[in-house]
Protein backbone atom coordinates (compact mmCIF):
# COMPACT_ATOMS: atom_id res chain seq x y z
CA UNK A 1 0.00 0.00 0.00
CA UNK A 2 1.26 3.39 -0.93
CA UNK A 3 -0.28 5.01 2.20
CA UNK A 4 1.66 3.35 4.85
CA UNK A 5 5.09 4.42 5.36
CA UNK A 6 5.34 4.14 9.38
CA UNK A 7 7.08 1.13 10.62
CA UNK A 8 5.02 -1.76 12.49
CA UNK A 9 6.93 -3.04 15.64
CA UNK A 10 7.84 -6.97 15.08
CA UNK A 11 7.70 -7.35 18.79
CA UNK A 12 4.98 -6.40 21.35
CA UNK A 13 4.58 -7.54 24.57
CA UNK A 14 1.54 -7.48 26.62
CA UNK A 15 1.56 -9.13 29.77
CA UNK A 16 2.72 -12.89 29.46
CA UNK A 17 1.98 -12.81 25.94
CA UNK A 18 5.28 -12.01 23.14
CA UNK A 19 3.35 -11.20 19.35
CA UNK A 20 5.62 -10.80 16.95
CA UNK A 21 6.39 -11.67 13.22
CA UNK A 22 6.84 -15.25 12.73
CA UNK A 23 10.37 -16.83 11.67
CA UNK A 24 10.99 -19.73 9.34
CA UNK A 25 12.20 -21.52 13.26
CA UNK A 26 8.43 -21.14 14.47
CA UNK A 27 7.10 -23.64 11.66
CA UNK A 28 7.08 -26.58 13.25
CA UNK A 29 4.77 -25.23 16.18
CA UNK A 30 2.57 -23.20 13.84
CA UNK A 31 2.21 -26.97 12.03
CA UNK A 32 1.70 -28.02 15.53
CA UNK A 33 -0.87 -25.10 16.38
CA UNK A 34 -2.81 -25.45 13.35
CA UNK A 35 -2.82 -29.63 13.23
CA UNK A 36 -4.07 -29.54 16.63
CA UNK A 37 -6.62 -26.83 15.71
CA UNK A 38 -7.86 -27.85 12.42
CA UNK A 39 -11.71 -28.83 13.15
CA UNK A 40 -12.42 -25.63 14.90
CA UNK A 41 -10.67 -23.44 12.39
CA UNK A 42 -12.00 -25.23 9.03
CA UNK A 43 -15.36 -23.98 10.47
CA UNK A 44 -13.97 -20.41 10.14
CA UNK A 45 -10.89 -19.40 8.49
CA UNK A 46 -10.40 -20.08 4.22
CA UNK A 47 -7.26 -20.95 4.73
CA UNK A 48 -7.61 -23.98 6.78
CA UNK A 49 -9.26 -25.63 3.80
CA UNK A 50 -5.77 -26.12 2.01
CA UNK A 51 -4.73 -28.03 5.08
CA UNK A 52 -2.58 -29.76 5.85
CA UNK A 53 0.48 -28.59 4.89
CA UNK A 54 4.05 -29.76 5.54
CA UNK A 55 6.54 -28.11 7.52
CA UNK A 56 8.24 -27.09 4.36
CA UNK A 57 5.71 -25.50 3.12
CA UNK A 58 4.75 -23.60 6.23
CA UNK A 59 8.67 -22.56 6.12
CA UNK A 60 7.91 -21.17 2.63
CA UNK A 61 4.53 -19.46 3.83
CA UNK A 62 6.57 -17.72 6.70
CA UNK A 63 9.11 -16.40 3.97
CA UNK A 64 6.95 -14.93 2.18
CA UNK A 65 5.04 -13.50 4.87
CA UNK A 66 8.37 -11.61 5.87
CA UNK A 67 8.44 -10.51 2.12
CA UNK A 68 4.74 -8.75 2.83
CA UNK A 69 6.28 -7.45 5.94
CA UNK A 70 9.03 -6.06 4.22
CA UNK A 71 7.09 -4.77 1.13
CA UNK A 72 4.45 -3.11 3.67
CA UNK A 73 1.43 -5.52 2.24
CA UNK A 74 0.39 -7.43 5.47
CA UNK A 75 1.70 -7.81 8.85
CA UNK A 76 1.02 -11.62 10.38
CA UNK A 77 2.55 -12.28 13.76
CA UNK A 78 2.38 -15.43 16.02
CA UNK A 79 1.15 -15.23 19.93
CA UNK A 80 3.25 -16.71 22.27
CA UNK A 81 3.60 -18.05 25.47
CA UNK A 82 6.36 -19.31 27.51
CA UNK A 83 7.52 -19.63 23.97
CA UNK A 84 4.78 -21.54 22.75
CA UNK A 85 2.98 -21.06 20.17
CA UNK A 86 -0.71 -20.35 21.64
CA UNK A 87 -2.23 -18.44 17.95
CA UNK A 88 -2.10 -15.88 15.37
CA UNK A 89 -3.19 -12.63 14.98
CA UNK A 90 -2.31 -9.40 12.85
CA UNK A 91 -2.86 -5.99 10.92
CA UNK A 92 -3.78 -6.56 7.64
CA UNK A 93 -4.81 -4.03 4.60
CA UNK A 94 -8.09 -5.35 3.04
CA UNK A 95 -9.78 -1.81 3.32
CA UNK A 96 -9.28 1.99 2.71
CA UNK A 97 -6.44 4.45 3.06
CA UNK A 98 -5.98 4.62 6.72
CA UNK A 99 -7.50 1.59 7.90
CA UNK A 100 -6.24 -1.26 8.82
CA UNK A 101 -8.03 -5.06 9.72
CA UNK A 102 -7.26 -7.29 12.90
CA UNK A 103 -7.32 -11.05 12.34
CA UNK A 104 -7.18 -13.78 15.07
CA UNK A 105 -7.14 -17.52 15.91
CA UNK A 106 -5.82 -19.37 19.18
CA UNK A 107 -5.06 -22.64 19.06
CA UNK A 108 -7.65 -25.37 20.61
CA UNK A 109 -5.19 -25.89 23.92
CA UNK A 110 -5.31 -22.60 24.58
CA UNK A 111 -9.15 -21.05 23.88
CA UNK A 112 -10.85 -19.28 26.42
CA UNK A 113 -7.87 -17.50 28.63
CA UNK A 114 -8.52 -13.93 27.24
CA UNK A 115 -5.40 -14.65 24.19
CA UNK A 116 -7.11 -13.31 21.22
CA UNK A 117 -8.75 -10.59 23.26
CA UNK A 118 -5.66 -9.27 24.55
CA UNK A 119 -3.32 -9.52 21.45
CA UNK A 120 -6.27 -8.05 19.37
CA UNK A 121 -5.97 -4.96 22.12
CA UNK A 122 -2.34 -4.69 21.72
CA UNK A 123 -2.46 -4.40 17.78
CA UNK A 124 -5.26 -1.90 17.68
CA UNK A 125 -2.64 -0.04 20.64
CA UNK A 126 -0.02 -0.36 17.83
CA UNK A 127 -2.22 0.58 15.03
CA UNK A 128 -3.34 3.77 16.22
CA UNK A 129 -0.22 4.75 17.17
CA UNK A 130 0.38 4.98 13.47
CA UNK A 131 0.30 8.06 12.35
CA UNK A 132 -1.44 6.94 8.69
CA UNK A 133 -3.80 5.26 10.87
CA UNK A 134 -7.17 6.63 11.69
CA UNK A 135 -9.32 3.56 12.35
CA UNK A 136 -9.05 -0.36 13.25
CA UNK A 137 -11.65 -3.16 12.32
CA UNK A 138 -12.44 -6.47 12.98
CA UNK A 139 -14.48 -8.59 10.54
CA UNK A 140 -16.86 -11.52 12.06
CA UNK A 141 -19.03 -13.87 10.85
CA UNK A 142 -22.39 -13.77 12.70
CA UNK A 143 -22.23 -17.61 13.61
CA UNK A 144 -18.74 -17.41 15.01
CA UNK A 145 -20.45 -16.27 18.68
CA UNK A 146 -17.11 -16.64 20.49
CA UNK A 147 -15.18 -14.34 18.45
CA UNK A 148 -17.87 -11.32 18.23
CA UNK A 149 -17.13 -11.39 22.26
CA UNK A 150 -13.81 -9.93 21.31
CA UNK A 151 -14.65 -6.45 19.50
CA UNK A 152 -17.80 -6.04 22.43
CA UNK A 153 -15.34 -6.16 25.34
CA UNK A 154 -12.68 -3.90 23.47
CA UNK A 155 -15.22 -1.53 22.81
CA UNK A 156 -15.17 -1.52 18.93
CA UNK A 157 -18.55 -0.25 17.33
CA UNK A 158 -20.32 -2.90 15.05
CA UNK A 159 -20.49 -0.55 12.05
CA UNK A 160 -22.36 -2.53 9.05
CA UNK A 161 -23.41 -5.73 8.46
CA UNK A 162 -22.71 -7.04 5.02
CA UNK A 163 -23.33 -10.67 3.27
CA UNK A 164 -19.95 -12.53 1.81
CA UNK A 165 -19.75 -15.61 -0.39
CA UNK A 166 -19.01 -18.41 2.14
CA UNK A 167 -15.63 -19.16 2.19
CA UNK A 168 -15.43 -21.64 5.30
CA UNK A 169 -17.62 -24.15 6.80
CA UNK A 170 -19.34 -22.39 9.44
CA UNK A 171 -19.40 -19.41 8.02
CA UNK A 172 -22.69 -18.14 6.97
CA UNK A 173 -21.52 -15.31 4.95
CA UNK A 174 -23.32 -12.74 6.99
CA UNK A 175 -20.81 -11.07 8.38
CA UNK A 176 -20.30 -8.10 11.13
CA UNK A 177 -17.89 -5.39 10.67
CA UNK A 178 -16.59 -3.67 13.90
CA UNK A 179 -14.92 -0.83 14.17
CA UNK A 180 -12.32 1.70 16.47
CA UNK A 181 -11.40 4.92 15.46
CA UNK A 182 -8.21 6.45 16.97
CA UNK A 183 -10.43 8.94 18.77
CA UNK A 184 -12.79 6.94 21.05
CA UNK A 185 -9.96 4.14 21.58
CA UNK A 186 -9.01 4.16 25.10
CA UNK A 187 -10.77 7.84 25.50
CA UNK A 188 -11.90 6.82 28.81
Amino acid sequence: MDWLNSGIPRRIIVDDLVIRSLEVSDAGQVDEAVSESLPELSQWMPWAQFEPQSVTQREELIKQWGKDWEEKKDFPVGIFRDNQLVGCSGLHLRHGVGQLEIGYWVRTSCVGQGIATRAAGALTDVALAIPEVHEVFIAVDVANVRSQFIPKRLGFTMVKEYEIEPDANAKTGQMRLWAMKRETWRAD
